[in-house]
């Protein structure tokens, strides 16, 4: 029913209830409405949750919410981020996490976004984005695409074009995940052990300075790194000039 003054209640007008709901949760909220089925659809990106905006419904009047629906969009950047924390959500030793839309979207469901995201964070979504958009030749990127892109090609060729800084353990991995049978690092960016970087650093005769400081800083954490192995690494680095 409108108010005395014939203005439509949030509760009888979905444009108003979406506006009224988008004050108070921040969220950019559209009423979409259905004309085979007659329902209406409150839709944003990103923003508040379903949960958040059901409250805010529910807030507007007891009868707010009959027969409303609700769609929260994820933004190209929060689909790229959420498939980032998947992958890198493994030590390596079970199975790839799952990366895909559905996988995504009930990692955010709870979450009110955007979220807080890190410098690599930020540096890895621009990265999957770029690449899709490049990949396809076109300016958008389908949430699919990016998860896609993930599973695929994995996340350390997109970090490995970015001006991240490496760890020690990570420029190594780099050099020799490939030759030494570490997926992990292509698809979920977790280093090879520090021992097994070690050995690989001195067994291989074309290791640059980069490569020796590297596992010299690494030795430092491992103490049963044989004295021999640290001296010959030494001994190469100081060769190198």
């Amino acid at each position: 029913m409108p108010d005395r003054d014939g203005t439509p209640t949030p509760v009888s007008d979905p444009y108003v209830l979406a506006a009224l709901v988008a004050r108070e949760s921040g969220a950019e909220v559209e009423a979409v409405h259905d004309p085979d089925t007659g329902r209406w659809t409150l839709e944003w990106t990103d923003g508040e949750t379903v949960e958040g905006v059901e409250r805010a419904v529910r807030a507007a009047g007891p009868e707010a919410a009959r027969g409303l629906r609700y769609r929260r969009r994820l933004s190209e950047s929060a689909v790229a981020l959420g498939a980032v924390r998947l992958a890198t959500s493994t030590d390596g030793s079970g199975p790839r996490p799952r990366v895909d839309t559905t996988a995504v979207e009930a990692f955010w469901r709870d979450v009110r976004l955007p979220s807080p995201l890190t410098e690599r964070e930020a540096l890895l979504v621009y990265g999957l984005i770029h690449q899709v958009h490049d990949d396809h030749r076109r300016n958008e990127a389908e949430p699919e695409q990016i998860c896609h892109l993930v599973r695929q090609a994995g996340l350390a060729v997109i970090l490995l074009r970015t001006r991240a800084a490496l760890t020690p353990a990570e420029l190594l991995t780099a050099r020799y995940a490939g030759s030494h049978g570490h997926p992990a690092w292509r698809y979920c960016l977790v280093p090879m052990d520090d021992a097994r970087l070690v050995r690989a650093v001195d067994e291989d005769r074309t290791a640059t300075a980069d490569h020796l400081r590297a596992a010299l800083t690494l030795t430092a954490g491992l103490p049963d790194t044989p004295e021999a192995v640290t001296s010959r690494l030494r001994a190469r680095l100081r060769r190198c000039g």
